[in-house]
């Protein structure tokens, strides 16, 4: 399904180096996420798994994207998998991670990540997290 542009919803125009990497199993989950993120003017990339997620990562210019929006529960290379190898990667540990999980937050804090959301979740807060820590890398970078 497409989101048809209105007036009142305009695409947003965001420069080349915002680009949002969307790993998640569910196909349905990653093209919805895509979609709205795509309206909003953002560059999107999509992994089923952490192991394609990883190639994906490594294929792109360092610091590209700014934020990974990450499940937790997938086959291959799982959420948590995936954060330990990129915990252990100096390029890739300064790429922020948001988790999106339909399971409730762990016990144990996940060390390395901007946010824990779960699913099913309000796109205006995915959105909000994504404007300020990709504006705040931006501004990072700029400096």
């Amino acid at each position: 399904m497409d989101i048809v542009e209105t007036a009142v919803m305009p695409r947003e125009k965001k420069g080349s180096h915002e680009t949002v990497l969307v790993v998640d199993d569910d196909p349905e989950i990653r093209e919805s996420l895509s979609e709205l993120l795509d309206h909003r003017g953002y560059s999107v990339l999509q992994a089923e798994n952490g192991r394609r997620a990883l190639d994906v990562l490594k294929a792109v210019p360092p610091q590209t994207p700014c934020l990974v929006v990450l499940d937790l529960a997938m086959p291959v290379l799982d959420g948590h998998q995936f954060l330990k190898y990129r915990a252990e990667d100096p390029v890739l540990r300064r790429i922020p991670v948001v988790v999106v999980s339909a399971n409730p937050r762990p016990p144990q804090p996940l060390e390395g990540i901007e946010a824990y959301l779960q699913k099913p979740l309000e796109p205006d807060v995915l959105l909000e997290i994504i404007r300020r820590t990709c504006d705040e890398k931006l501004g990072n970078k700029l400096v």
